[in-house]
């Protein structure tokens, strides 16, 4: 009798025991973790080459594939902080040298290098046609005149800004492609250094510093900071940007007269080796009608038309 009495305890211990480890395993399952995007987790996106920004036609200029061509936002986090408004506050230390950090300088002029810059711009002096490149930057401390912040109804991102002409110019092309049947919206314009620091730190990190090097721009080499670049995206892509956006209607109404409105596409196809970046179809550059339809006519790119690096 007291053995059985033993056994029935034994086994009423053991299974008290076996409630307790299942109850406490299911209570640290529901706890939600960073890693896998609870409330705790970090908002701001790894990288501005997120999947849905993919172009499986696309190729590099030495014929690798090149399915991520773009230093743009992962437009499905409409509050990460990376995105401050081109107007920020933002002080950089006194001391702080632009570009001192900047990797592949000196001589390296290939496409995948960072050279040295032949001149740097402190301030905005209103010129339509400033080129800003590898070889053209602006300080850290350079914000665009004039700018303004751009409607809602026009970007996937709130508190965007851009110069005033070019947003007016922008607003027509707008109005004139809705009328046409398509849906578009800006996912980039102006971007602060900080922002664009962001990003290409990124683009390193997750494609290695020689890709990166033609798909986003080095802080202080963007055209971003100039306030005239723009970024256009569309419901046919489901927002997100692809090069082949010139082969969908809404693209290939933009490639064709987006000129009629002061605007060029910047970065052409097979003109890598002269802008130093992939191409873009959906970066339109805002340079007045009259040198956008001379750039667009003849297939030039702004170095070209402008005579310089």
């Amino acid at each position: 009798m007291r053995k059985r009495t033993f056994m029935i305890c034994f086994i009423v211990i053991l299974i008290v025991c076996a409630v307790l480890v299942i109850g406490g395993c299911g209570a640290h399952q529901a706890v939600p973790s960073e890693a896998s995007g609870g409330e705790g987790a970090d908002a701001v996106t790894a990288s501005g080459d997120d999947d849905n920004i993919t172009d499986a036609n696309a190729e590099d200029p030495d014929g690798s594939d090149a399915s991520d061509v773009t230093d743009e936002p992962d437009e499905s986090d409409k509050t990460n902080p990376v995105h401050e408004p081109a107007g920020s506050d933002e002080k950089p230390a006194a001391d702080e040298t632009d570009d001192k950090d900047a990797p592949s300088r000196g001589d390296d002029r290939s496409i995948r290098g960072i050279p040295d810059a032949i001149d740097t711009r402190s301030s905005d002096d209103g010129d339509l046609l400033v080129v800003v490149n590898k070889y053209h930057a602006v300080s850290k401390n350079y914000k665009p005149k004039d700018l303004v912040t751009i409607d809602d109804k026009y970007g996937t991102w709130k508190n965007m800004e851009l110069k005033s002409e070019a947003y007016e110019a922008y607003k027509t092309l707008y109005k004139d492609a809705k009328a046409q049947g398509f849906d578009l919206k800006l996912c980039s314009a102006t971007r602060t250094y900080n922002t664009q620091k962001t990003l290409y730190t990124n683009a390193v990190k997750n494609k290695g510093r020689e890709t990166a090097n033609i798909r986003s721009a080095y802080p202080g080499r963007s055209e971003h900071h100039t306030g005239l670049a723009i970024d256009v995206t569309s419901a046919s892509m489901g927002w997100g940007l692809k090069q082949d956006f010139a082969d969908y209607p809404d693209g290939k109404w933009i490639n064709d007269h987006c000129q009629e409105y002061g605007f060029i596409i910047r970065y052409p196809k097979g003109k890598t080796d002269i802008t130093g970046y992939a191409y873009e179809p959906w970066h339109l550059r805002y340079v007045g009608v009259d040198a956008a339809t001379y750039i667009m006519e003849n297939g030039l790119t702004l170095e070209e038309y402008v005579g310089v690096e």
